[in-house]
């Protein structure tokens, strides 16, 4: 079974109801030089990701999966998230959100997963709509990002929405945002989007081991995009300024096991990276640490061309049966429990 964990859509409600809220994230006008379209975060004055509209065609969705060989695909809405939205706007943004991608997987139960986005300017609101997510709507994690509008992941404000978590037993699937650093980049999106997201969930999966959120929250799988951003590549250097500072750590942090063990509990995604770049992901996590991942509808030929890079960045490896059986789906399908949901062989 493959298993794409990182796929996207823009549901129409859900930018019917951004525009008709015109709330701190706004749809642009497209470039005049592009054509693109992006949204603008008012709060940054800037453009924090790109608007797309592709993917909505379930069917032609359903046909790009059946000839690419891809058996389910877990959906979730890219930034922005209802997070980056004052309380009202917030709640009633995460619902139409929800709302959509539980349609979407109820028709085609044995072909989609939602994760569901959250409220998160309001813990309150937050937990009661993760309720409704998972209770009503069967949709199987939470759609977090790297930071919830500016806030970092380790505030001790979101571990109610952990523990709930934790007690479902859903992952948090984080995916970059606008980076914590967005206002000292300073040049708009476009490098943003090339390392400034990288090093955001590489600033996330930091904070979250040394804010002790992974000790705390042992049980809870925290699934990083775009192979966990730049960690995999510096681990020696970790390796380096970690040796000899076992105490030190544990009195200045409170931490109870070595850091780089926590690091190795992330799963990360594949998305569309190639295969040299795996192997050093691989020699960090390890297999039973990866799950496949294409970021489709983005990219050429409607998605499919991510598609077809993320599988054959996977054959490049030339990886045993078993540790490609575990990336392409067999690490997925534990985390999200699918072999429980109905519909699902």
């Amino acid at each position: 079974m493959i298993i794409d964990f990182q796929s996207h859509i823009f549901p129409e409600r859900y930018m019917e109801t951004m525009r008709e809220r015109d709330g701190a994230v706004v749809l642009e006008p497209p470039d005049p030089y592009s054509g693109m379209a992006y949204l603008y975060d008012k709060t940054l004055a800037c453009r924090i990701n790109t608007a797309i509209f592709k993917g909505r065609d379930v069917e032609q969705r359903l046909e790009h999966m059946d000839r690419q060989g891809v058996d389910v695909q877990v959906v979730s809405i890219p930034a922005p998230g209802a997070d980056r939205y004052d309380p009202d706007d917030a709640v009633a943004m995460a619902r139409v959100a929800n709302d959509e991608l539980a349609a979407m997987c109820k028709r085609h139960p044995d072909r989609f997963v939602g994760l569901a986005t959250l409220p998160t300017s309001s813990i309150e609101a937050s937990l009661e709509e993760l309720d409704r997510a998972v209770r009503e709507l069967g949709l199987r994690g939470f759609g977090c990002f790297t930071n919830l509008n500016g806030r970092p992941l380790d505030d001790e404000v979101f571990f109610p929405i952990y523990e709930k978590l934790s007690e479902y037993d859903l992952p948090v699937y984080l995916h970059p945002t606008a980076p914590l650093a967005t206002e000292a980049v300073g040049l708009d999106i476009m490098p943003v989007l090339i390392y400034g997201w990288a090093f955001d969930s590489t600033v996330a999966m930091t904070r979250l081991v040394y804010g002790r959120v992974m000790e705390r929250f042992p049980k809870l799988p925290f699934v990083v995009a775009d192979v966990g951003g730049v960690l995999a590549f510096f681990g020696q250097r970790a390796i380096n300024i970690y040796t000899g500072r076992t105490d030190e750590m544990r009195e200045r942090y409170g931490l109870r096991e070595n850091p780089l063990d926590s690091f190795r509990r992330f799963f990360v995604d594949t998305a569309d990276h190639p295969a040299n770049t795996l192997r050093c992901v691989m020699d960090f996590f390890g297999p039973e640490q990866m799950v496949f991942g294409t970021n489709y509808p983005y990219g050429p030929e409607d998605g499919c061309g991510f598609i077809e890079n993320s599988l054959k960045a996977l054959d490049d490896l030339g990886l045993a049966p078993e540790s490609r059986d575990r990336i392409l789906g067999g690490n997925a399908a534990r985390i999200l429990h699918l072999e429980e949901r109905p519909g699902t062989s």
